[in-house]
């Protein structure tokens, strides 16, 4: 019985050594696999490479915010940055900027050229253009349309031109919501666009072919609106808008505008001079009337009694006239 026991415990701990030695050799296996493939990866030239590349994006990656935070390039007001075009196009947004500047110049025509200049070296044009004078300045308006990545660098270079005042006010306006709704509904309308024109293929009868043939034109028509608004919102995307009033004032142009003045000018002189005649004029009656009313008032008094009087009293010498001529006259037999 002891034999037997001692036996099946011997079996017993032949099995479990055999099951341990089994697992810590398939564990060195599978360690040893992976030395071999991390081996073979490293040796590889291609993995090498692509390792290396990914290295120096990461480290790229990784300067890329210290540049930007280091910089010195200028910022304008508002919090506008010149890269900000730059980092909203990363997000995929659909921003308008727009810009409203006002400026002073002791030369208006060097501000022109120097304006000019700047508008080339951004790559940007003249959209409209109006020249303006009045008395004792002389100015220009402008409507510029620049690179959207080159708009607060545009703005910088005008700052640079010399000037005696300078205003502006700078917005921008997101447009990315109604951008991906028009591309949504352009899809679906491409999409309608396609299912017409193959029914139009099966139709049979011509009243059928002649509702598909409305239907299509009417998508058609509302694909095309689509279409003219997105481009229309790119083009606003890709080029900024720029307001831009240069003006000069001067007292040597007030004046000369004020010895040699044009006929309207001359009619509108004479117009206001006359009229304030008229004006003075009609003050003075106002205040002679106005002083006469005391003195009318006490000669009202005065002369109203006297003339009541005198005519009361020529009056009763009339009435005793007559009485005197009948009794002067003989009885009438």
């Amino acid at each position: 019985m002891f034999n037997h026991k001692k036996g099946f415990c011997m079996w017993v701990v032949i099995v479990v050594l055999t099951l341990l030695m089994a697992g810590c050799s398939s564990a060195n296996g599978d360690a040893a696999n992976s030395k071999g493939n991390m081996s073979a990866q490293t040796g590889s030239p291609a993995a090498g490479s692509a390792a290396g590349d990914m290295i120096s994006s990461d480290s790229e990656a990784a300067e890329e915010p210290a540049a930007d935070g280091n910089s010195t390039e200028p910022t304008s007001g508002g919090g506008f940055a010149s890269g900000t075009a730059a980092g909203a196009e990363g997000f995929n947004q659909k921003i308008i900027y727009t810009a409203t500047l006002s400026m002073q110049v002791d030369e208006l025509a060097s501000a022109a050229t120097s304006l000019r200049n700047a508008i080339h070296q951004s790559g940007g044009y003249i959209l409209q253009f109006q020249d303006t004078r009045h008395e004792g300045e002389v100015g220009a308006s402008y409507t510029i349309k620049v690179p959207a990545a080159g708009f607060m660098s545009f703005i910088d270079r005008i700052e640079q031109i010399k000037h005696r005042d300078f205003e502006r006010n700078i917005g921008g306006k997101d447009v990315s919501e109604e951008y991906v709704d028009l591309e949504s509904r352009l899809k679906a309308k491409q999409l309608v666009e396609t299912r017409l024109l193959a029914m139009m293929e099966r139709a049979v009868r011509a009243d059928d072919l002649l509702k598909f043939s409305q239907q299509l034109s009417e998508v058609q028509e509302e694909i095309e609106r689509i279409k003219g608004r997105i481009r229309y919102l790119d083009n606003n995307v890709s080029f900024s808008t720029v307001e831009l009033r240069l003006y000069q004032t001067d007292q040597a142009l007030k004046n000369t505008s004020l010895k040699n003045p044009h006929l309207g000018g001359r009619m509108s002189d004479a117009l206001t001079a006359s009229s304030k005649v008229v004006w003075e004029a009609f003050n003075l009656v106002l205040v002679v009337l106005a002083g006469a009313v005391p003195v009318a008032a006490v000669l009202a008094v005065i002369v109203i009694p006297v003339i009541w009087l005198s005519r009361r009293k020529n009056k009763g010498k009339a009435l005793k006239r007559v009485e005197s001529d009948d009794e002067e006259q003989p009885p009438i037999l």
